[in-house]
């Protein structure tokens, strides 16, 4: 069986018409759920926190004492620091008086 021209291209742009459907269908699925928050964000407060930090402006982040906080966590986590000691009454450096 031969196909002339015309019937050639029609498949070729048949073959194309389905790739891009294809296409994409496959980038809708994959940002249908991007604006929902994560269900890890819901069970840790502190990716809460930073998922809410991060839109920040530098001018704003200056005066964001919890996201402070939070990406200062964050890096003790990443790094695997102990936790910082609780500055409280009578803390400070051992030694000086």
């Amino acid at each position: 069986m031969q196909f002339g021209a015309p019937q050639t291209l029609k498949l070729i742009a048949l073959g194309l018409g389905f790739a891009a459907a294809l296409a994409a269908l496959v980038e809708l699925s994959r940002n249908a759920g991007h604006d929902r928050t994560t269900p890890a964000a819901e069970a840790d407060p502190l990716r809460a926190t930073l998922e809410r930090c991060r839109d920040l402006a530098p001018e704003d982040y200056a005066s964001a004492a919890d996201c402070r906080a939070a990406w200062e966590e964050s890096r003790r986590r990443f790094f695997g620091l102990p936790p910082a000691p609780e500055a409280g009454p009578g803390a400070g450096p051992a030694g000086r008086e």
